[in-house]
C-alpha cells in the first residue's frame, strides 16, 4: 500500500536533508551546518529555520527530543518523494537536490541533470533569438551587455551539465 506523503516546501526540504545527512541536531546546530555546507546552495532567514522545525515536528516529519530534532520515517519518505520529483524550471532547487544527491540514486539525478539541461537549452534559445533582432545600438547596446553575459553562463551551464553527467555516470573516484 502507497502512503501519500505530504509536499514540502524547498525549506523544509532542506531542513530534512539536513537531518538526514547530519542526524539527531539542535536547531543552533543546523544554522552551523548551514553555515558551513549548504549555505552556498541554500541559506534561509534563521527566522525560517528556526520556525521550521517545530513545524516539522508538529506534521510529524520530524521528532522533537528536548531541543533536538530528527528526521522521522515520514519525513524520510516526503524528502525521498521530494527528491524523486522533476521539476521543470526549478533551478535552485535542482543546485539543492544536488548537493544532498547522496540521499537519493545516481538515476534520480540524472533525470535532474537532463532537466536542468533541458531548461538551460530552452533559455538559450529564448536569449539567441533576442540576441538577433538587437541592434546593439542605443539602448541596445546597453541590453547587450547583459545578453552577453547570460548566453555565456547559460553556455557555461550547459558545459557543465554534460560534465555532471559524465561524473555521476562513473561515479566517484
Amino acid at each position: 500500500m502507497t502512503v501519500a506523503t505530504q509536499t514540502l516546501t524547498t525549506t523544509e526540504a532542506a531542513v530534512l536533508s539536513l537531518l538526514a545527512i547530519e542526524g539527531e541536531r539542535s536547531a543552533y546546530e543546523l544554522t552551523k551546518a548551514v553555515e558551513n555546507a549548504i549555505g552556498h546552495v541554500w541559506s534561509p532567514a534563521k527566522s525560517g529555520l528556526y520556525a521550521t522545525l517545530p513545524r516539522l515536528a508538529k506534521d510529524g516529519l520530524a521528532v522533537k527530543s528536548g531541543r533536538l530534532y530528527r528526521i522521522s520515517k515520514a519525513g524520510r519518505a516526503a524528502l525521498d518523494d521530494w527528491l524523486e520529483t522533476v521539476e521543470p524550471g526549478a533551478r535552485e532547487t535542482f543546485f539543492l537536490k544536488l548537493f544532498v544527491g547522496k540521499l537519493t540514486s545516481v538515476g534520480v539525478l540524472l533525470e535532474h541533470v537532463e532537466q536542468f539541461a533541458a531548461d538551460t537549452e530552452e533559455r538559450l534559445e529564448r536569449y539567441y533569438a533576442i540576441a538577433e533582432t538587437n541592434s546593439n545600438r542605443g539602448h541596445d547596446w546597453y541590453h547587450r551587455l547583459l545578453l552577453d553575459h547570460a548566453i555565456a553562463r547559460g553556455e557555461q551551464e550547459l558545459a557543465w551539465a554534460e560534465d555532471v553527467e559524465r561524473k555521476l555516470r562513473r561515479g566517484p573516484r
